[in-house]
């Protein structure tokens, strides 16, 4: 059964529906999914799932939110 993070960042709450909704469609497919804002989620995490998902808005031209999500999302990447 996969385990899922659905890491996400949302300034308005549209991303967060949007993630609550992949969460949804994991657990209708048998799957273990966890909702995570970007501040709760590290690097020393990602073995802990089998898939991560992230969302994100862009921030005008195509910038990650630079305050918490795009922090994260280099630490994840590059750990």
């Amino acid at each position: 059964m996969a385990n899922v993070a659905v890491v996400y960042w949302s300034g308005t709450g549209n991303t967060e529906a949007m993630a609550n909704l992949v969460v949804e469609g994991v657990k209708a497919a048998g799957g273990n999914a966890e909702l995570l804002v970007a501040n709760d989620f590290g690097s020393g995490m990602v073995s802990e799932y089998n898939a991560i998902a992230f969302g994100c808005p862009s921030m005008g031209d195509e910038i990650l939110e630079e305050d918490e999500f795009e922090p994260m999302f280099t630490d994840v990447e590059y750990p």
